[in-house]
């Protein structure tokens, strides 16, 4: 009985990849036919609040804010409120700089609180009532938008009385930098390039990703406000709008560039994050999106898949998980590789990998020279499946989960300074990983030893995921250039 049950449910694990698969090539069908026009400025300029959340940022902080001081719109109708929680010197550098600006004649001002309640959602919350503008522009400590930003994405808003916000595409100063650096930009393109515009293009609910967008200040308040709940702030709030009934609209073409991590371990660090506040949002909204009538059937099933599309790493990690069991059983899952499963997985297996392609080629990059970039990606993601899987049980069982930052650097180009001293949980033992890489070499030892063939490339591939994050986790004490 225990084989069969161990047997099914890798069946079934196997079964669910599929979906999420088969979803990419519909993401690359819509990104293919997306449009946006661009609409003239406004000649009346409505207030705008720009929102600024920090926390220990800096290295950054000041680059942020004299980008957002150039914006063009009229003083008198932006306001500029610097949302920070820092308790190192980064308050200090925050306040020379609001001191220059406010001289200038720009509405500026820092607003700080008693702790770090809520983290970055509380911040944003408490934030509201200060908040003056009709919408609320909010940029993230790394990111530099252009100085045409709010004249190219209020004429959206201002248009559709019933937009509740847009989102931007998110681009990349440190692409660069390093192998890692290169490999996470692709990843994220793949995101802003595919993903976004292809559910924008076939009417889906896109998210808006915390900075890099605005937001319309009555739809923030009549969905009750951001929530803290949460670790994604920003993805709740975007699907509360669309089950109020607001619209949301995304702009390919507007890019606000930022830094992508530039070690494995601030990006698995990330993922984690995402992963938690991704179900922690799935519990609590997808009852209801089922039983919304902002919703028609393929924008429900579309969502789920959105929602839960973290779990690709709780499907990927609990197969092999269980494979080794089945293994020592003698159980062999021939029925995977066995017409017609077989072509259902291998075609379902390509989705990801056809999206992050077709972002290179949006982008009229070398596509050979990137080929090897796309396989380290797969790598990755097989390798963070681990960590991934721990938090999403986590989001599960627990309302609360500490929020963990993303190190920023003020990396510009190619140029590079020893940063290792500054975020000490960079240099953690991957011990997750070098165990997952042994349990998969005991697995590959088995298949080799019982000659099932067909499972040989299945657990070389979990070997090099888990060996990848090992081998770039022990390099960044360094920090150094990879290319």
């Amino acid at each position: 009985m225990m084989v069969q049950v161990l047997a099914l449910l890798y069946f079934i694990l196997s079964v669910l990849l599929l979906p999420y698969g088969y979803n990419c090539f519909l993401m690359v069908y819509g990104a293919r036919i997306y449009k946006s026009k661009r609409l003239e400025p406004v000649k009346n300029h409505p207030k705008v609040t720009v929102q600024l959340p920090v926390y220990n940022e800096k290295l950054v902080i000041s680059r942020l804010i004299r980008a957002v001081c150039a914006l063009n719109w009229p003083k008198d109708r932006l306001e500029i409120l610097v949302l920070d929680d820092s308790d190192d010197e980064t308050s200090r550098i925050i306040d020379e700089e609001i001191n220059v600006f406010k001289s200038q004649g720009f509405g500026i001002k820092v607003i700080r609180r008693r702790g770090r309640i809520g983290f970055k959602a509380g911040a944003l919350q408490n934030a509201l009532k200060y908040s003056n503008g009709k919408y609320i522009a909010i940029f993230d400590a790394d990111f530099i938008p252009s100085s045409d930003f709010l004249e190219r994405v209020i004429p959206y808003l201002e248009e559709d009385p019933r937009l509740g916000f847009v989102q931007t595409r998110l681009g990349h100063t440190n692409r660069e930098f390093n192998k890692i650096s290169e490999v996470i930009a692709i990843a994220i393109d793949g995101h802003f390039l595919v993903e976004q515009p292809g559910r924008d293009a076939l009417s889906m609910a896109i998210n808006f990703n915390g900075s890099g967008g605005v937001l319309r200040k009555d739809a923030i308040e009549d969905v009750g406000g951001w929530s803290t709940d949460v670790l994604t702030e920003d993805l709740e709030m975007s699907f509360k709008m669309r089950l109020k009934g607001w619209g949301s609209k995304y702009l390919r073409n507007v890019i606000v560039p930022g830094e992508v991590p530039i070690s494995i371990t601030a990006f698995k660090y990330q993922q984690a994050r995402w992963a938690a506040g991704g179900v922690q949002c799935a519990r609590k909204l997808l009852w209801r999106i089922w039983r919304s009538g902002f919703f028609n059937l393929k924008q429900k099933v579309e969502a789920t898949i959105h929602l839960t599309n973290y779990f690709i790493y709780v499907f990927m990690f609990s197969s092999i998980f269980i494979l080794i069991p089945l293994l020592l059983l003698g159980e062999i899952p021939y029925m995977m590789f066995n017409y017609p499963f077989g072509i259902f997985f291998s075609v379902g297996t390509f989705g990801a990998s056809l999206m992050y392609t077709f972002s290179i080629i949006l982008q009229k990059m070398d596509l050979k020279a990137n080929i090897s970039n796309i396989s380290l990606l797969a790598a990755i993601g097989i390798g963070i499946s681990a960590v991934c899987s721990f938090s999403i049980l986590k989001g599960l069982l627990f309302k609360k989960k500490e929020f963990v930052t993303t190190p920023k650097y003020n990396i510009n180009g190619r140029s590079v300074e020893s940063f290792s001293v500054l975020y000490g949980q960079l240099r953690k033992m991957p011990v997750t990983e070098i165990a997952m890489a042994l349990y998969s070499f005991f697995g590959l030892y088995l298949v080799i030893v019982n000659r099932i063939f067909n499972l040989i490339p299945t657990l070389i591939i979990y070997i090099i995921g888990f060996s990848t994050i090992i081998y770039f986790t022990l390099l960044h004490p360094r920090i150094v250039r990879l290319k």
